[in-house]
């Protein structure tokens, strides 16, 4: 709406306080996961989920949410932390930075969360964090961008490995196993896309691979014929595509469409979803991809995991179980901290936690330790073809 005539100072004061305030009580949608919903203030924790629960990233903000609900579930079945019950109460950050900082800080300011899972996209957590950090809220997050690792913030941690970790497995692996020596880069332009490419230059060095091109495209696109089409005049050995897989999905049914016969492979997990082979089909087969969790694997931990998303009529998805481990943790760390932010960030800080996705540590920059398998579809499921090392 145009406003023609200026308001009058105190009128516009008063505009502009009844816009917050309404803004500030308008209730982002939320859920009890699995607590009572008539449950009193007071006797509720309340947990908070950044995600991309709209737009073109909205399945991957639903496969944590799966997660988490699930795992809140449990953890109230069981009495809940310190004879509270845990709420969930979920913030759609629409997978860019100006959503994840409204988000995060009505969580914080509205909602009162103790901690925040979240977000799944490096760029929006960046921004996030600038506000959960000073609030000494902890948060969990699923970004990929080596930049995560910088920030400086002790309340900070992240439940997936680093780029930093998978792009050297993954390079090493092309290189030693399937004797690449000519790489195509095509990525998304964002921070997770640009950085993961940076640690792939890096990587090559010592191993005798050359990047031949560098090309990018945006997250939505929908047509990458461009791109394509300049990689097949130069006859890589392999194309390294860094994005999420509903777009990769779409590159790799082009690029057979084009004659583009090539390997492609992915520096990390965000491959590993149902939804890449559903959508990709036999175009996807043989895709290569570091992962940090096999949904095959012979656990106890993922029996369990399995079983009680069966239960609850739940995908057990890669992202389902990482969200579910990450909420997992942040609770132990809040029972541990008995309410107090600086105790609950020492208990997280030292955790270890056998988790879904692994042995759950943290080292000081808030990292997970662990190292990478390396992975590839075939014949429309996913195998690992060298264990973690």
């Amino acid at each position: 709406m145009r406003l023609s005539k200026k308001l009058p100072i105190k009128k516009l004061s008063l505009f502009i306080i009844l816009a917050v305030f309404l803004v500030g009580c308008s209730a982002t949608k939320s859920t009890s996961g699995g607590g009572s919903s008539s449950s009193k203030e007071g006797e509720t924790i309340n947990i908070g989920l950044q995600a991309p629960m709209t737009g073109d990233n909205a399945q991957y903000g639903q496969d944590m949410r799966n997660g988490v609900e699930l795992a809140i579930k449990k953890i109230n079945s069981e009495g809940g932390i310190n004879g509270k019950q845990l709420k969930l109460i979920v913030g759609d950050d629409k997978a860019t930075p100006s959503e994840a900082v409204a988000v995060v800080n009505k969580m914080i300011m509205n909602d009162g969360v103790k901690g925040i899972i979240g977000g799944y996209n490096s760029s929006p957590t960046l921004a996030a964090q600038d506000v959960s950090g000073p609030a000494k809220v902890l948060h969990l997050n699923m970004g990929a961008s080596p930049d995560l690792s910088k920030t400086g913030n002790k309340y900070l941690f992240r439940v997936i490995l680093t780029g930093s970790v998978y792009v050297p497995a993954v390079l090493k692996y092309m290189a030693e196993e399937k004797k690449v020596k000519k790489i195509a880069a095509l990525f998304e332009n964002t921070d997770y896309g640009i950085t993961m490419y940076d640690a792939a230059k890096e990587s090559a060095k010592n191993l005798g691979v050359e990047f031949v091109t560098t090309e990018k495209y945006n997250p939505g696109d929908k047509n990458f014929s461009a791109q394509l089409s300049k990689i097949k005049t130069l006859n890589p050995d392999a194309v390294m595509v860094v994005g999420l897989y509903n777009e990769v999905a779409l590159i790799e049914q082009q690029a057979k469409q084009a004659g583009l016969k090539v390997q492609f492979f992915s520096p990390d997990d965000s491959m590993y979803s149902q939804q890449l082979i559903t959508l990709g089909g036999a175009a996807v087969e043989n895709h290569i991809f570091a992962s940090m969790i096999d949904l095959n694997a012979d656990t106890e931990e993922m029996k369990e995991f399995k079983k009680i998303a069966e239960e609850n009529k739940i995908p057990a998805q890669a992202n389902t179980a990482i969200a579910y481990d990450a909420a997992m943790v942040l609770a132990k760390a809040l029972e541990e901290g008995k309410g107090d932010p600086e105790k609950s960030r020492e208990s997280l800080a030292n955790i270890d936690y056998k988790g879904i996705t692994g042995p759950i540590r943290f080292d000081e920059n808030g990292d997970r330790s662990n190292s990478p398998m390396i992975m590839q579809v075939q014949k429309g499921d996913f195998v690992v073809i060298k264990e973690s090392e």
